[in-house]
């Protein structure tokens, strides 16, 4: 939940990188392209938490 959560988060806010993409990258590819950014935003942020609990 936490990670779906942090997706749509960053998908929604989409920061420096994903933003680029989404702008710059027309069609479907851009927007799978702009989802899988935002998925490893959420991921990072997830290792993060994981590695500072434990």
């Amino acid at each position: 939940m936490t990670g779906f959560v942090l997706f749509r988060f960053f998908d929604i806010v989409k920061p420096w990188p994903v933003k680029i993409v989404d702008l710059k990258m027309k069609g479907g590819f851009g927007i799978m392209l702009d989802d899988v950014l935002a998925g490893l935003y959420a991921l990072a942020c997830l290792h993060i938490v994981l590695w500072a609990v434990a």
